[in-house]
C-alpha cells in the first residue's frame, strides 16, 4: 500500500506500517514470555507430583509404625487420614503438618515401652521429614506465584493482541476506500476473523491412563461436518481446564479418532487435562469436553 500511495497510509489515530511492526514485536515477546510462564508452571508442577509421592509414602509409613508397633498408644487415634494424591494444596499443607506434629509429640512424650526417636524406613527421622515436606511447600508456593505469572502474561498478550486486532479492522476499509475494487492488494486483505459459517459440533472426547505404553489414550466421537480439516488435540495443566493457556499436542487427519500422548505425563502421580477440537476449512472450530488423566503405573493410588 506504502508503494501505491503518497503519503504512505495512515490509519485513523495515526497508526502507521511502523507502529504494527512494533506491535507485531511486542506481541511475539508476549506469546513467548507466556509459553516461557507456562513451561515454568508446568515444570513445578512435575516438581511438586515428584515430591509429593515420596511424602506421601512416608506419612503412610508413619500411621503403619504407630498402628502396628504402638496399638495400644493415644497417638493410634491421632493419626491423620491418608491424603489423596490429587487434593489442593492447602489439604495437603494441613496433612504434611499433622503428620510432623503427631511425630515429634511422640519422640517428645512416647508411650510406655517404646524408646525415640521414631525411625521410618532407611533411618528416615523426623527432621527428615520437616525438611521434605519444606522442601514441597517452597514448590507449593512457587507455584502459586507461576499461576500468577501466567495470568499476568495472558493479561499482558491479550492487551497487544486487542490493540493489533482494532487496527487491522481498520485497515480493510481503508484499503478498499484508496484503491478500485478489483485491484490485487484489496482482493488479498487478510481476514481478522474467520470466513462466515457455522461452528460446527463438538465431539466427544474419553480417556484413560495406559500402564502398559505409560501414556494417556485419547479417544472420540467422530464429525461428519463436511468442511471438516483437522482434529486439534490441546492440553493443559491447570487444576481447572483454561483454553487461555491450553497447548497443541498434536493436528490430526480427518478419521483419526484416536491418539496417545505421555505430554505432561511423565512423572507417575502427575496430572494433564486434555480437549480434542474440530476445526473447519474456515477456521471455525469447537472444543470437546475435558478430560483429566493421571499417570498411575506406579505412582500412588
Amino acid at each position: 500500500m506504502n508503494a501505491l500511495l503518497t503519503p504512505d497510509l495512515i490509519l485513523p489515530g495515526g497508526y502507521t506500517l511502523a507502529n504494527l511492526q512494533t506491535d507485531r514485536a511486542t506481541l511475539a515477546s508476549d506469546i513467548t514470555q507466556l509459553e516461557g510462564a507456562i513451561n515454568v508452571r508446568e515444570g513445578l508442577s512435575t516438581d511438586r507430583d515428584n515430591k509429593k509421592g515420596p511424602a506421601r509414602e512416608r506419612m503412610r509409613q508413619l500411621s503403619a509404625f504407630i498402628k502396628g508397633l504402638l496399638p495400644d498408644s493415644i497417638y493410634v487415634g491421632q493419626i491423620p487420614k491418608q491424603v489423596p494424591f490429587g487434593v489442593n494444596m492447602g489439604q495437603w499443607i494441613v496433612a504434611m503438618d499433622d503428620n510432623a506434629h503427631l511425630w515429634t509429640t511422640l519422640n517428645a512424650t512416647p508411650p510406655a515401652g517404646f524408646t525415640p526417636p521414631l525411625l521410618l524406613q532407611g533411618g528416615y527421622t523426623a527432621a527428615n521429614f520437616a525438611t521434605d515436606v519444606a522442601a514441597l511447600k517452597t514448590v507449593f508456593t512457587g507455584l502459586t506465584q507461576a499461576d500468577q505469572d501466567v495470568d499476568r502474561e495472558l493479561e499482558e498478550r491479550g492487551f497487544t493482541y486487542r490493540k493489533i486486532r482494532d487496527q487491522l479492522a481498520k485497515y480493510g476499509p481503508a484499503v478498499v476506500g484508496s484503491l478500485p475494487a478489483d485491484h490485487p492488494l484489496v482482493l488479498s486483505i487478510p481476514r481478522v476473523t474467520p470466513l462466515p459459517g457455522h461452528t460446527p459440533e463438538a465431539s466427544v472426547l474419553s480417556g484413560v491412563w495406559n500402564p502398559a505404553t505409560l501414556k494417556a489414550d485419547l479417544s472420540w466421537t467422530e464429525s461428519v461436518d463436511p468442511d471438516l480439516v483437522s482434529y486439534v488435540v490441546r492440553r493443559d495443566g491447570s487444576e481447572t481446564y483454561n483454553t487461555n493457556t491450553e497447548q497443541v499436542v498434536a493436528t490430526l487427519p480427518p478419521g483419526t479418532l484416536t491418539f496417545s500422548t505421555n505430554a505432561g505425563l511423565t512423572v507417575p502421580g502427575s496430572t494433564m487435562g486434555f480437549k480434542v477440537y474440530v476445526k473447519l476449512t474456515t477456521g471455525n472450530e469447537k472444543g470437546s469436553n475435558a478430560v483429566s488423566l493421571t499417570h498411575s503405573d506406579d505412582g500412588p493410588p
